[in-house]
Protein backbone atom coordinates (compact mmCIF):
# COMPACT_ATOMS: atom_id res chain seq x y z
CA UNK A 1 0.00 0.00 0.00
CA UNK A 2 1.65 3.26 -1.21
CA UNK A 3 -0.38 4.89 1.20
CA UNK A 4 1.22 5.00 5.01
CA UNK A 5 -1.26 6.99 6.93
CA UNK A 6 -5.37 8.12 6.47
CA UNK A 7 -6.61 9.71 9.03
CA UNK A 8 -9.68 12.37 9.88
CA UNK A 9 -10.26 14.53 12.46
CA UNK A 10 -13.05 16.56 13.50
CA UNK A 11 -13.11 19.94 15.58
CA UNK A 12 -15.10 18.57 18.05
CA UNK A 13 -14.00 15.69 20.84
CA UNK A 14 -16.74 12.51 21.15
CA UNK A 15 -18.30 14.01 24.19
CA UNK A 16 -18.53 17.51 22.29
CA UNK A 17 -22.57 17.48 20.83
CA UNK A 18 -23.08 18.97 17.35
CA UNK A 19 -26.65 20.76 17.37
CA UNK A 20 -28.78 20.21 14.51
CA UNK A 21 -28.03 22.98 11.88
CA UNK A 22 -24.43 23.31 13.18
CA UNK A 23 -21.54 23.25 10.91
CA UNK A 24 -18.86 20.31 11.21
CA UNK A 25 -15.93 20.59 10.50
CA UNK A 26 -12.76 18.38 10.10
CA UNK A 27 -9.04 17.50 8.40
CA UNK A 28 -7.50 14.88 6.26
CA UNK A 29 -4.63 13.67 7.06
CA UNK A 30 -2.78 11.37 4.65
CA UNK A 31 1.03 10.60 3.60
CA UNK A 32 2.15 8.58 0.48
CA UNK A 33 5.38 6.60 0.41
CA UNK A 34 5.18 6.80 -3.33
CA UNK A 35 3.26 8.68 -5.81
CA UNK A 36 -0.41 6.72 -5.82
CA UNK A 37 -3.47 6.72 -8.73
CA UNK A 38 -6.65 8.23 -7.14
CA UNK A 39 -10.35 8.60 -8.03
CA UNK A 40 -11.16 10.84 -6.26
CA UNK A 41 -12.31 11.79 -2.19
CA UNK A 42 -15.32 12.21 -0.46
CA UNK A 43 -16.54 12.46 3.05
CA UNK A 44 -20.00 10.76 4.07
CA UNK A 45 -21.83 11.74 7.51
CA UNK A 46 -24.10 9.09 8.56
CA UNK A 47 -27.02 8.78 11.27
CA UNK A 48 -27.99 5.14 12.29
CA UNK A 49 -30.85 4.11 14.10
CA UNK A 50 -30.25 0.69 15.88
CA UNK A 51 -32.42 -1.59 18.04
CA UNK A 52 -32.60 -5.08 19.09
CA UNK A 53 -33.08 -7.82 21.83
CA UNK A 54 -33.86 -11.37 22.21
CA UNK A 55 -36.70 -11.95 23.54
CA UNK A 56 -36.73 -14.42 26.94
CA UNK A 57 -40.13 -15.89 26.09
CA UNK A 58 -39.18 -17.64 22.98
CA UNK A 59 -35.24 -16.56 22.79
CA UNK A 60 -36.13 -14.88 19.18
CA UNK A 61 -34.10 -11.82 18.47
CA UNK A 62 -35.74 -8.81 17.50
CA UNK A 63 -33.43 -6.27 15.41
CA UNK A 64 -34.43 -2.83 13.46
CA UNK A 65 -32.16 -0.78 11.64
CA UNK A 66 -32.53 2.66 10.05
CA UNK A 67 -30.47 5.07 7.61
CA UNK A 68 -31.95 8.53 8.69
CA UNK A 69 -28.97 10.95 7.71
CA UNK A 70 -26.39 10.35 4.95
CA UNK A 71 -24.98 13.46 4.01
CA UNK A 72 -22.31 13.64 1.39
CA UNK A 73 -19.05 15.83 0.82
CA UNK A 74 -17.27 15.76 -2.48
CA UNK A 75 -13.24 16.54 -1.91
CA UNK A 76 -12.12 15.23 -5.24
CA UNK A 77 -11.31 19.12 -6.43
CA UNK A 78 -9.95 20.12 -3.61
CA UNK A 79 -7.63 16.64 -3.45
CA UNK A 80 -6.45 17.44 -7.15
CA UNK A 81 -4.47 20.62 -6.13
CA UNK A 82 -2.43 17.74 -4.77
CA UNK A 83 -2.06 15.46 -7.83
CA UNK A 84 -0.97 15.30 -10.88
CA UNK A 85 -2.19 16.64 -14.37
CA UNK A 86 -3.23 12.38 -14.56
CA UNK A 87 -4.24 12.26 -11.21
CA UNK A 88 -1.78 11.05 -9.28
CA UNK A 89 -1.46 11.82 -5.65
CA UNK A 90 2.12 13.36 -4.71
CA UNK A 91 4.47 11.70 -2.38
CA UNK A 92 4.62 12.96 0.86
CA UNK A 93 2.06 14.28 3.52
CA UNK A 94 -1.03 15.72 2.37
CA UNK A 95 -3.82 17.90 4.39
CA UNK A 96 -7.12 18.13 3.49
CA UNK A 97 -10.26 20.48 5.21
CA UNK A 98 -13.86 19.84 4.82
CA UNK A 99 -16.90 21.31 6.07
CA UNK A 100 -20.44 20.94 6.37
CA UNK A 101 -23.26 20.80 8.23
CA UNK A 102 -25.69 18.70 10.87
CA UNK A 103 -29.54 18.61 9.41
CA UNK A 104 -31.85 20.63 11.21
CA UNK A 105 -34.39 17.85 11.67
CA UNK A 106 -31.98 14.92 13.24
CA UNK A 107 -32.38 12.84 16.33
CA UNK A 108 -30.12 13.09 19.27
CA UNK A 109 -27.40 10.51 19.85
CA UNK A 110 -28.70 7.58 22.21
CA UNK A 111 -26.31 4.42 23.49
CA UNK A 112 -28.50 1.93 25.77
CA UNK A 113 -26.73 -1.49 26.09
CA UNK A 114 -28.94 -4.38 25.03
CA UNK A 115 -31.41 -2.11 23.60
CA UNK A 116 -30.64 -0.18 21.04
CA UNK A 117 -28.68 3.15 20.21
CA UNK A 118 -28.71 6.15 17.48
CA UNK A 119 -25.46 6.76 16.41
CA UNK A 120 -23.24 9.35 13.85
CA UNK A 121 -20.14 8.67 12.15
CA UNK A 122 -17.95 10.46 9.70
CA UNK A 123 -16.39 8.41 7.00
CA UNK A 124 -13.56 9.78 4.78
CA UNK A 125 -12.93 7.34 1.95
CA UNK A 126 -10.23 7.86 -1.04
CA UNK A 127 -10.34 5.60 -4.09
CA UNK A 128 -7.37 3.97 -5.50
CA UNK A 129 -7.71 2.28 -8.40
CA UNK A 130 -4.18 0.86 -8.95
CA UNK A 131 -4.77 -1.45 -6.05
CA UNK A 132 -7.62 -3.47 -7.58
CA UNK A 133 -10.36 -1.03 -6.86
CA UNK A 134 -9.72 -0.78 -2.86
CA UNK A 135 -10.37 2.30 -0.93
CA UNK A 136 -8.86 4.16 1.69
CA UNK A 137 -11.01 4.72 5.08
CA UNK A 138 -10.89 6.22 8.45
CA UNK A 139 -14.32 6.98 10.96
CA UNK A 140 -14.65 9.21 13.57
CA UNK A 141 -17.80 8.65 15.54
CA UNK A 142 -19.68 11.88 16.44
CA UNK A 143 -22.37 13.08 18.63
CA UNK A 144 -25.43 14.93 18.05
CA UNK A 145 -27.96 16.40 20.12
CA UNK A 146 -31.33 17.71 18.04
CA UNK A 147 -32.29 21.47 18.16
CA UNK A 148 -35.10 21.99 20.89
CA UNK A 149 -35.49 25.88 21.87
CA UNK A 150 -36.91 26.66 24.57
CA UNK A 151 -37.85 30.41 24.00
CA UNK A 152 -41.26 29.11 22.97
CA UNK A 153 -43.76 31.11 25.11
CA UNK A 154 -46.05 27.74 26.39
CA UNK A 155 -42.70 26.07 27.68
CA UNK A 156 -42.18 29.09 30.31
CA UNK A 157 -45.48 28.16 31.57
CA UNK A 158 -45.88 26.47 34.95
CA UNK A 159 -47.61 23.32 34.49
CA UNK A 160 -48.92 20.58 37.39
CA UNK A 161 -50.70 17.41 38.10
CA UNK A 162 -52.95 16.27 40.81
CA UNK A 163 -53.71 12.62 42.01
CA UNK A 164 -55.97 11.25 44.67
CA UNK A 165 -55.48 7.81 45.88
CA UNK A 166 -57.71 6.01 48.12
CA UNK A 167 -55.88 4.25 50.96
CA UNK A 168 -57.54 1.29 52.93
CA UNK A 169 -56.82 -1.10 55.45
CA UNK A 170 -57.30 -4.57 56.82
CA UNK A 171 -60.46 -6.39 55.32
CA UNK A 172 -60.68 -3.69 52.74
CA UNK A 173 -61.72 -1.36 55.40
CA UNK A 174 -61.76 2.72 53.71
CA UNK A 175 -58.74 4.22 55.96
CA UNK A 176 -58.87 7.54 54.18
CA UNK A 177 -56.92 9.42 50.66
CA UNK A 178 -53.88 10.74 50.18
CA UNK A 179 -54.08 13.55 48.13
CA UNK A 180 -50.88 15.24 45.94
CA UNK A 181 -50.27 18.09 43.58
CA UNK A 182 -46.62 18.74 41.83
CA UNK A 183 -46.05 21.79 40.01
CA UNK A 184 -43.40 22.98 38.34
CA UNK A 185 -42.17 26.48 37.20
CA UNK A 186 -41.46 25.84 33.90
CA UNK A 187 -42.36 23.32 31.64
CA UNK A 188 -39.08 23.69 29.32
CA UNK A 189 -35.87 22.92 31.28
CA UNK A 190 -32.14 23.19 30.19
CA UNK A 191 -29.27 20.46 30.82
CA UNK A 192 -27.28 21.58 33.97
CA UNK A 193 -29.74 24.30 35.20
CA UNK A 194 -31.79 23.95 38.41
CA UNK A 195 -35.76 23.08 37.84
CA UNK A 196 -37.86 24.84 41.14
CA UNK A 197 -41.14 22.38 41.78
CA UNK A 198 -43.57 22.84 44.57
CA UNK A 199 -44.45 19.45 45.85
CA UNK A 200 -48.30 19.92 48.15
CA UNK A 201 -49.47 16.56 49.78
CA UNK A 202 -52.26 15.98 52.04
CA UNK A 203 -52.84 12.83 54.26
CA UNK A 204 -56.46 12.68 54.99
CA UNK A 205 -55.88 8.76 56.34
CA UNK A 206 -57.22 8.36 59.55
CA UNK A 207 -53.67 9.01 62.30
CA UNK A 208 -52.47 5.85 63.80
CA UNK A 209 -53.28 4.93 67.78
CA UNK A 210 -50.03 3.84 68.23
CA UNK A 211 -46.92 6.28 69.82
CA UNK A 212 -44.65 7.35 66.53
CA UNK A 213 -41.07 7.90 66.84
CA UNK A 214 -39.72 11.49 65.97
CA UNK A 215 -37.84 10.31 62.91
CA UNK A 216 -40.52 8.68 61.48
CA UNK A 217 -42.27 12.13 60.26
CA UNK A 218 -38.52 12.48 58.53
CA UNK A 219 -38.99 9.40 56.12
CA UNK A 220 -38.09 10.12 52.47
CA UNK A 221 -40.03 9.65 49.43
CA UNK A 222 -38.41 9.99 46.46
CA UNK A 223 -38.55 12.57 43.42
CA UNK A 224 -36.95 11.76 40.21
CA UNK A 225 -36.19 13.00 37.11
CA UNK A 226 -36.61 10.27 34.59
CA UNK A 227 -35.40 9.01 30.85
CA UNK A 228 -34.30 5.40 31.09
CA UNK A 229 -32.44 5.99 33.73
CA UNK A 230 -33.47 7.87 36.77
CA UNK A 231 -31.81 10.69 38.70
CA UNK A 232 -32.98 10.84 42.02
CA UNK A 233 -33.33 13.43 44.92
CA UNK A 234 -35.54 13.21 48.33
CA UNK A 235 -37.93 14.98 49.91
CA UNK A 236 -40.03 14.51 52.89
CA UNK A 237 -43.24 12.48 53.75
CA UNK A 238 -46.61 14.20 55.29
CA UNK A 239 -48.12 13.21 58.87
CA UNK A 240 -51.61 11.67 58.54
CA UNK A 241 -54.25 14.92 59.51
CA UNK A 242 -51.84 17.45 59.26
CA UNK A 243 -54.06 19.68 56.39
CA UNK A 244 -51.98 19.88 52.86
CA UNK A 245 -48.22 20.42 53.40
CA UNK A 246 -45.74 21.80 50.65
CA UNK A 247 -42.57 21.89 49.71
CA UNK A 248 -40.22 24.03 47.47
CA UNK A 249 -37.40 22.25 45.61
CA UNK A 250 -34.93 23.17 43.78
CA UNK A 251 -34.06 19.79 41.18
CA UNK A 252 -30.65 20.27 39.60
CA UNK A 253 -31.06 18.96 36.08
CA UNK A 254 -28.17 16.98 35.14
CA UNK A 255 -25.90 17.81 32.52
CA UNK A 256 -25.44 16.56 28.57
CA UNK A 257 -29.00 15.18 28.50
CA UNK A 258 -30.24 14.26 25.38
CA UNK A 259 -33.04 16.77 24.41
CA UNK A 260 -36.77 15.39 24.35
CA UNK A 261 -37.38 14.15 20.67
CA UNK A 262 -38.95 15.83 18.32
CA UNK A 263 -38.40 13.82 14.97
CA UNK A 264 -39.67 10.67 15.96
CA UNK A 265 -38.23 8.17 13.81
CA UNK A 266 -40.51 4.98 15.13
CA UNK A 267 -37.15 3.26 16.40
CA UNK A 268 -35.74 4.94 19.35
CA UNK A 269 -37.32 8.08 21.43
CA UNK A 270 -36.42 10.24 24.23
CA UNK A 271 -39.34 11.64 26.27
CA UNK A 272 -38.75 12.94 30.20
CA UNK A 273 -40.93 13.26 33.07
CA UNK A 274 -40.83 14.35 36.63
CA UNK A 275 -41.78 11.35 39.04
CA UNK A 276 -42.90 11.54 42.96
CA UNK A 277 -42.81 8.04 44.60
CA UNK A 278 -45.39 7.77 47.23
CA UNK A 279 -46.28 4.32 48.97
CA UNK A 280 -49.53 4.06 47.78
CA UNK A 281 -49.30 5.39 44.28
CA UNK A 282 -46.82 7.40 42.21
CA UNK A 283 -47.49 11.20 40.60
CA UNK A 284 -45.83 12.12 37.24
CA UNK A 285 -45.49 15.58 35.49
CA UNK A 286 -44.60 15.63 32.17
CA UNK A 287 -41.44 17.84 30.67
CA UNK A 288 -39.99 18.89 27.63
CA UNK A 289 -35.86 19.08 28.09
CA UNK A 290 -34.14 21.18 25.55
CA UNK A 291 -30.77 22.10 23.98
CA UNK A 292 -31.09 25.72 23.87
CA UNK A 293 -32.83 28.82 25.43
CA UNK A 294 -32.12 32.71 25.03
CA UNK A 295 -30.62 34.35 28.41
CA UNK A 296 -33.24 35.30 30.94
CA UNK A 297 -35.25 38.32 30.48
CA UNK A 298 -34.63 38.28 26.63
CA UNK A 299 -37.80 36.15 25.94
CA UNK A 300 -40.65 38.59 25.69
Amino acid sequence: MKVDYFEVTLDKGIDEPYLGGDPIKGIIEMVCSKQVRINGLIVRLTGVAETGWRSRQDDLPYESRHTFMDEQIDLTTTIAEHCTDEFELHEGKHSVEFEGRIPLDVLSSVERENHGSIRYMCTALMAIPEDGDTEVVSEKTFKVFSLLNLDAPYLHDKSHVTEEEEVTGCCGRRKGAIIATMQIEQIGVMPGMTSKISLTVENKTKKRKKWMRKKENHECVLLSLCQQLDFVAGTCKTKAGAGPQTKEIEFSVPPNLPPTSIHANRLVTVSYFFKLDLDHFDLVLPVIVGSSKSVPGSVK
